[in-house]
């Protein structure tokens, strides 16, 4: 089944590099206080959100689970890994929550908010990466 290997490479590929990038997009929408880029800006926004990234998140998860329930992998490693996983989930439901806050009023403090949350995507893609690989305990 390399297929549904690189299939769940795929989407991963595409779910990280969309989570990587919201916090992003959702901050500098609160830049702007012209009406029409803001409008353009949070349709954009959350059609990366609509279109990609929660597609992406679900054939990442789908194809992840149907490959460690074929190769009948239950070690302690993977315990971790999906928690670091559920961890991205939980990223990903802020950043449609911050999409939800941004389209109501532009709030300049929602910067903060978009920086916590990009750290941890990126410590939870890297430590998620890291036990894939090196397989610890």
């Amino acid at each position: 089944m390399p297929l549904l290997k690189l299939l769940h490479f795929m989407a991963l590929i595409c779910w990280c590099g969309a989570l990587l990038y919201l916090p992003a997009l959702i901050a500098a929408g609160t830049r702007s206080s012209d009406a029409l880029f803001y409008r353009d800006h949070a349709h954009l926004t959350r059609m990366v959100f609509n279109l990609i990234a929660t597609p992406a998140a679900l054939l990442a998860i789908g194809s992840g689970t149907a490959l460690f329930l074929r190769d009948g992998l239950f070690d302690a490693w993977l315990i971790v890994k999906l928690t670091t996983v559920a961890g991205m989930v939980i990223c990903h439901a802020l950043c449609g929550v911050l999409i939800l806050r941004i389209e109501q009023i532009a709030e300049p403090a929602l910067r903060r908010e978009c920086l916590a949350i990009g750290v941890l995507i990126v410590m939870l893609i890297s430590t998620t990466l890291w036990l894939v690989l090196a397989k610890p305990f």
